[in-house]
This record gives structure tokens, sequence and C-alpha cells, in this order.
């Protein structure tokens, strides 16, 4: 696979704008298909298996890449549906309590064997996506230079860094349920990219989920129309 993260993204400050299309997109339509491409391998290849939850970490050319796999097993659909809140005390807001408690499991195991480049890129595809915000948010608040990838993933607090959120492109497609949950309070936060169109910006996932498909969540539709886009 070839690796194109160097340079691979701007802020909105920068290209001058807020929301706009595939024209002055801040990030390349191909570091959102690497990213893609490496969370849909960590399903077919698998990772590092703890507690449930499947994890990989490389590094090239001075940026460390972690990357989380999705919802694949029952005890994964259990994170998945505990909603609760539970106060995060390093990032001082209310998290998911099992999106929470997954991510605790990761970060302790790269905490215990790898060490971070100072810029880290964090991805991954439903709950992957999930567990790759909250652990985004944790080395940003450590002074880690981060860049947060992910794809059909959930909300995962009701609120927002006091300090300001890392750089996060929320991919989506509008057919997507998953996007749609948890329900308020929850909200998303992140630069949001729709995969289809390329359209991007401070959207909140404001359509009908009366208009969704539960086949168009899978990781593989993903890549398959960002490709699309190149």
């Amino acid at each position: 696979m070839i690796l194109l993260l160097s340079g691979c993204a701007k802020s909105a400050e920068e290209v001058g704008a807020t929301s706009g299309d595939k024209s002055n997109l801040p990030v390349t339509v191909e570091a959102l298909v690497e990213h893609a491409e490496y969370c849909e391998s960590i399903y077919d290849n698998g990772g590092t298996e703890v507690n449930n939850l499947s994890y990989e970490v490389k590094t090239n050319g001075g940026i460390t890449i972690i990357v989380i796999r999705g919802t694949d097993n029952t005890a994964n659909v259990l994170s998945d549906i505990d909603i609760r809140m539970i106060k995060d005390d390093v990032l001082d807001i209310y998290l998911h309590k099992g999106f929470r408690d997954a991510s605790t499991t990761i970060i302790q195991e790269v905490d215990k064997y790898y060490q971070l480049e100072h810029t880290v890129h964090v991805t991954g595809h439903s709950l992957g996506g999930a567990i790759a915000q909250i652990i985004g948010m944790w080395l940003h608040r450590r002074g880690y230079n981060v860049q947060i990838f992910s794809y059909g993933s959930p909300k995962v607090s009701s609120q927002v860094l006091s300090g300001g959120q890392p750089t996060h492109w929320r991919v989506v497609r509008r057919s997507d349920p998953i996007t749609f949950s948890p329900t308020y309070p929850y909200l998303h936060t992140g630069i949001f990219v729709d995969s289809q169109t390329l359209d991007w910006g401070p959207d909140n996932d404001n359509g009908l989920i009366s208009e969704t498909d539960g086949l168009d969540h899978s990781i593989l539709k993903y890549v398959t129309t960002l490709k699309e886009q190149l």
C-alpha cells in the first residue's frame, strides 16, 4: 500500500472557507482513500487482538498511524449499546461509556508497547471511528499533532473540548444509519465529508433516518465511493 500521508491536509482557514466541495476540500482524496483502506484491511487481515477489540499501529515518514477495527463480535455490540454518559477527567467532558471503555483498553495497549511520533493519525470505521475520536482527543491533550479519520462513525459525546478539538475528517455516507446514533443529546464534531460527493463542512447529519440503509454502513461502500472521486 502506497503511503500518501505527508502534507495531506490544510485547515479550513487556510483554504479560506468553512465549507465547500471537491474543488476546495482541505484534505486530499488520496488520504481519505488510504485511511479507508486501512479500515478495510483490519477487518480482512486482523490486527492485534485485546478484549475482543482489534487495532494496528504503524509508522511511516515520521507519522504514527493507529487503526481500530469496527464492530465485529457480540462484545463490540455491547460497547455500542452502552450509551450511558461518564465523565472523562482527562478531557473534562462526558463520553459514551461503551466507547470510552473500549478506548481505554486500546490506549493502554498503545502506551505499553509503542513509542509514538509527534504526528499521529488515528482512524477507524463504525465503532473503530468512535474509538479513534476518543483516543485522538486524549493524544491531542498530551500535545501530539493529531488527525482523526473516521468512517461511518457514531457520536461519542454531548460536548466539545474547551481547548479546541483535534483535526477530524468525519467521512459519511448520507444513507448510513449509524451516523445518526446515539440520538440527542449526543452530537457530532469534526469536518463532515460526504464520501459520495466530497461536499464538506459543519454538517451534522441533518438527513432523515427513514432514508437510510444498513447495507450502506459497510467500509467497502466507503472505499468504493471514495475511489470513484479520484
